[in-house]
This record gives C-alpha cells, sequence and structure tokens, in this order.
C-alpha cells in the first residue's frame, strides 16, 4: 500500500512531462481483435534502448500495476532500490545468475499485473535488436499467461517522438504438446517469440514511412 501510493503520486505528477518526453504515437498489430488495453495478467516482452522504455510502457499501460526486471545495476544503492520498489522492480542478477525472479514475476502475473522484461539483457548499442536470453520464457510458461510483445523506436527527447507498436497476445502453451517444457521447447519458443519481435519492428518503420510520405505530399 505504501509504495503503491507513491507509484500513483509519479503517474499522476509525471503526466506533463512524459508528454512532453515522449508525445508517444501508438500502433497495434490488430487493434479490433486486441483492444487498446491490455487486459488480465501478462508478461510483456520489448526490445531495450535504455530505461526510458520501461518509463513509456508503464504510462502506456496506465492505470494498471507494471512491473519491470531489471538488472542488478538497478538495485545498486539504497535509494535506487527504493526507486524500483515502489515502481514494482524485481532484481535479475546477471553476475550470480540468480533465477529467483522467474518466480517473482508469476507471483506478480498471478495477481493480474503486467511484468516487463528486456529478454536482450543489455541496451542495444546500434539500435538493432539482438538475441534472446531463454530464460524469460519460464515465466509466462509457469504463469500459464500469455506473452505481450511491445517494440519501441527509441526515439525519446523533448522535440523527438516515440513511436510504439504493441503486438497480439502470444499464448507458448498453444505451441506445447505436453504439460511440461523442456530445454528444447526454450529454444523453439524463443524463436517464436524473437521472429515475432522482429515482425513487428519491420510493422512499426513501415508506419513511420507512411508517416514521411504523408507529411511530404
Amino acid at each position: 500500500m505504501f509504495y503503491d501510493f507513491f507509484r500513483w503520486v509519479a503517474l499522476i505528477l509525471g503526466q506533463p512531462f512524459i508528454r512532453l518526453l515522449f508525445k508517444t504515437k501508438v500502433y497495434y498489430e490488430d487493434k479490433e481483435s486486441q483492444g487498446k488495453y491490455i487486459k488480465g495478467g501478462a508478461l510483456i516482452v520489448s526490445n531495450h534502448f535504455n530505461l526510458l522504455d520501461f518509463v513509456l510502457t508503464m504510462f502506456l499501460v496506465c492505470p494498471r500495476k507494471l512491473c519491470v526486471v531489471a538488472s542488478e545495476f538497478a538495485f545498486r544503492n539504497p535509494f535506487m532500490r527504493f526507486c524500483m520498489k515502489f515502481f514494482g522492480g524485481i532484481e535479475a542478477n546477471r553476475i550470480t545468475k540468480d533465477k529467483s525472479f522467474v518466480p517473482k514475476s508469476v507471483e506478480q502475473i498471478k495477481k493480474g499485473n503486467l511484468v516487463q522484461i528486456f529478454p536482450e539483457g543489455r541496451n542495444s548499442p546500434d539500435g538493432k535488436i539482438h538475441p534472446f536470453y531463454k530464460s524469460y520464457l519460464a515465466i509466462p510458461l509457469d504463469a500459464k499467461a500469455p506473452i505481450v510483445p511491445i517494440v519501441t523506436d527509441g526515439n525519446y527527447g523533448i522535440f523527438k517522438r516515440a513511436r510504439v507498436i504493441v503486438g497480439k497476445k502470444i499464448d507458448l502453451w498453444n505451441y506445447m504438446d505436453s504439460d511440461t517444457y523442456t530445454r528444447e521447447d526454450f529454444t523453439r519458443l524463443n524463436e517464436i517469440v524473437f521472429n515475432k519481435v522482429i515482425e513487428l519492428r519491420e510493422e512499426l518503420e513501415k508506419h513511420k514511412e507512411t508517416e514521411r510520405t504523408k507529411k511530404n505530399k
């Protein structure tokens, strides 16, 4: 309750700044069937530029609660740790390779919340989408919840405009033949999710090109 109160204060007070910083233009893979809002617990899988990816998504899904799986760097000092707590941060320590972020994420999703993870495991230095680490797949499989792919162009700044595309939900269990999963399943499922993210990135670029064409007419 304490952390939720401060989260709401930050969301309300931050609205003007966020509108100025992002000026977000949102596209949907199929808005007619998926709707504008993400319903129920789900894992949001996104490409990764920097910390602002999470900030953008947090305001995009508002008023839904969004937790984020972040590296140990975000929990390095007491102030950052406090901030991560009231914004729903879940630590994934890359040094110790601690997998406790999986059950913690599953718990949040089963409560009906949203969890965001960046499977690339690092910021993209060149804007390209790099290979995914596969451990994130245990979250939606254990939670029996869908993945929602969201791709951003990372165009953040006061004189810029960020563009985002929200993909349709992916239910991994639709691609499974049994109630258990193996490493081979992880490889196969990861390819499905990764290819969808690449596809959405290409679709986002098409939308941006259409915008430029209309603007130049």
